[in-house]
């Protein structure tokens, strides 16, 4: 299990880290490794110190078997997460920082900051719950490497919803709730799933979670992309950036399609200018968030 959870931890840091890295901009970098920091620890923290403290006072109030009781454990996820992610906003310098052309960088990495520490967290909590895992070699946790690394997006999304109704609708006092909301709805099959008579882990609902996961996780993509470029189309140009073709010269936007990747940055692909098929690198100093502003908001509004 200490393997497996390494590995997840190393995957996400290096595969999110690196989307992280290539759409931040120059200034915004220590703002943003504060970010990714101050969110690192805070599900453990909210978890040992919030949630489970309320837990054992509601389990006075209430008996084990209430309703009211399940309903309101499916509740301490959204209410306790969504905002530990977002704390250092309190700090006037850090909010300073967040402008309408950066959301998507920001939810990121307070998003992958959060859930990198949830994976540590989740582990401690398996391995206590079910000591065999320990024993297991780490390819046959495989699942839950997977869906660990499918949540740094996620909630790097739910975040992302937060931030943009703060910036450039409402405020927080809405911003915040909503990301909640989409939380729980995230959560909801799960828990569903799990009351269910055949149980979560039944063939049927373990495949159906999968896929709504996997679902989730591609929608988050999708909406950090458009906070970035500007455009759903351009998730290409969100997860490798542009680059230059040594044949014909163009600077373009890569595609998701039609190309190898080694990486995020070497990749051979064709050029949509001249059809040629080269190796090419990511261009480091094209502004491909440059537009990202004027786009977001103009849909917003």
């Amino acid at each position: 299990m200490l393997f497996a959870t390494l590995v997840s931890v190393l995957l996400g840091a290096c595969l999110f880290g690196a989307i992280l890295v290539r759409i931040a901009r120059r200034g915004d970098r220590l703002a943003l490794a504060c970010c990714l920091l101050s969110a690192l620890p805070m599900c453990w923290v909210m978890f040992h110190f919030v949630r489970m403290p309320l837990d054992r006072l509601l389990v006075e109030w209430l008996t084990p078997q209430s309703g009211v009781l399940t309903a309101l454990r499916l509740m301490y996820a959204p209410m306790t997460e969504e905002p530990a992610k977002l704390w250092i906003l309190l700090i006037p310098w850090v909010r300073k920082q967040i402008r309408r052309d950066n959301l998507a960088a920001f939810a990121l990495a307070l998003g992958l900051g959060f859930a990198l520490g949830e994976m540590v967290t989740v582990a401690q909590l398996v391995a206590i719950k079910d000591p065999r895992v320990l024993q297991m070699p780490w390819y046959e946790l495989s699942g839950f490497i997977l869906e660990r690394n499918l949540t740094c997006l996620i909630h790097s999304g739910m975040t992302g919803i937060a931030l943009v109704i703060w910036r450039c609708g409402p405020g927080m006092f809405v911003g915040l709730p909503t990301a909640m909301l989409a939380h729980f709805l995230v959560n909801l099959p799960i828990a569903l799933a799990g009351w269910a008579s055949l149980g979560r882990n039944h063939p049927f609902f373990a495949i159906a979670l999968l896929y709504w996961v996997v679902l989730c996780y591609l929608l988050s993509l999708v909406f950090l992309a458009w906070l970035h470029t500007g455009s759903v189309k351009k998730l290409g140009l969100f997860m490798f950036g542009r680059a230059k073709c040594p044949t014909c010269g163009a600077v373009f936007d890569r595609r998701l399609k039609f190309a190898v990747n080694f990486g995020f940055n070497l990749r051979y692909e064709r050029c949509p200018m001249c059809g040629k098929w080269n190796w090419t690198r990511r261009e480091p100093s094209t502004p491909d968030a440059a537009m990202a502003s004027d786009s977001v908001e103009k849909e917003l509004y």
